[in-house]
């Protein structure tokens, strides 16, 4: 009997040696993300978005363990901000680090988005993503990411920015376009009299007929292997449909800027430096009869620097969709991840004014011009 309960002791050891679960042994690798943006097809290639002041972004997770077919929020229900280490030098989860999986079989879906505003309507998922009524205000910027398909650690990224040697590749599209307005006055100095100068005062700008309110539908479906796949949005042209009425923006409003920018051209300097209104952010539409730029202005003449004459609140008004690209096409759309920049001549310089001390202003609409960036 001794024996016997000896000898199955014995086997009981073996059996147990048999089935000892072996673990990965190898380092814990937290999520790292490689992030850059897509920009306007002028430009050289990606860069980062930190060029756009964007120190962060949210991003969420779908963890499919073990190769299940149902993803969970890995990142939790609202998803984890994801910010840039400015003394590590990468992009991480901000709350607390976050690990690769170790089974063969795990993957992770990685969805990636930005907005200074609300951010999306209702929950992000792996295949979809929208924003509704969204009204757009002129410093608004939101951009989604390609959703980085079936990830599985750090050593895949494509856009290595910011020094980040691998990790998630998240790039960004810019979901708005912009709209940027430069004021010039020329001539300001007679040239039959360099004594006699012009002083031209922006008095209001106002961009008429513009929506700025709009919804956006994403979706996306799985790439079935590791990779980057784009969103297909619902307006293939704008990404948005606009949603309300146009309404008009004021620019400048009795000399009390909504940019930063100097109204007053009182020098020869100034006009050439071209002076304007800073990028307004704008929701991608087309561009219609009904969208103008209105604008009232005054003029001062002047004699050795003194005035002597002043003219107020002169008329002039621009339809946008006549204005012409360098390549001499018609700006009939503003498209997203794109800047608009119209460049505006104001002439306050007539033979009327040489011969009479009434002042009467010219728009000069030949040299009105518009140029993509």
């Amino acid at each position: 009997m001794k024996k016997y309960l000896m000898m199955s002791a014995a086997a009981v050891g073996v059996f147990a040696v048999g089935c000892t679960k072996v673990e990965d042994m190898s380092e814990e690798q937290a999520i790292n993300f490689a992030v850059a943006s897509y920009v306007p097809q002028t430009k050289a290639g990606p860069i980062s978005i930190k060029d756009d002041g964007v120190n962060s972004f949210m991003c969420k997770a779908f963890l499919h363990a073990n190769g299940a077919a149902n993803g969970t929020d890995y990142f939790g229900a609202g998803g984890e901000e994801i910010v840039f280490n400015s003394t590590e030098y990468y992009w991480a989860p901000a709350t607390h680090p976050y690990y690769w999986p170790k089974h063969p079989d795990s993957y992770i879906n990685f969805v990636s988005w930005y907005d200074n505003g609300a951010g999306p309507t209702g929950d992000v998922l792996e295949t979809s993503m929208a924003w509704t009524g969204r009204s757009i205000g002129p410093v608004d910027n939101i951009m989604f990411a390609d959703v980085a398909w079936r990830f599985k650690n750090n050593d895949n990224a494509v856009y290595k920015q910011d020094g980040v040697s691998a990790g998630v590749p998240t790039l960004f599209h810019h979901a708005l376009a912009k709209v940027k307005i430069q004021f010039n006055a020329a001539p300001l100095t007679d040239p039959k009299a360099a004594s006699n100068t012009f002083e031209v005062t922006l008095q209001s700008v106002t961009l008429t007929g513009v929506y700025n309110q709009g919804s956006m539908i994403l979706s996306n479906s799985d790439k079935g292997e590791m990779g980057q796949k784009a969103w297909t949005a619902s307006n293939t042209t704008f990404y948005w449909d606009p949603t309300g009425t146009p309404s008009d923006i004021p620019l400048v409003s009795d000399k009390a800027l909504t940019a930063d920018f100097a109204t007053v051209f009182p020098t020869k300097a100034t006009q050439d430096a071209n002076t304007g209104i800073d990028a307004q952010s704008v929701l991608p539409q087309a561009v219609t009869d009904g969208m103008k730029l209105v604008i009232t202005y005054s003029v001062t003449a002047k004699y050795n620097g003194t005035a002597f004459l002043e003219e107020v609140n002169i008329p002039a008004e621009v339809k946008l969709n006549t204005l012409k690209n360098t390549s001499d096409v018609a700006i009939d759309k503003w498209e997203p991840n794109k800047i608009y920049t119209y460049k505006i001549t104001i002439n306050p310089l007539t033979d009327k004014i040489l011969i009479d001390p009434a002042i009467e202003s010219d728009w000069v609409s030949e040299n009105v011009s518009a140029t993509i960036e």
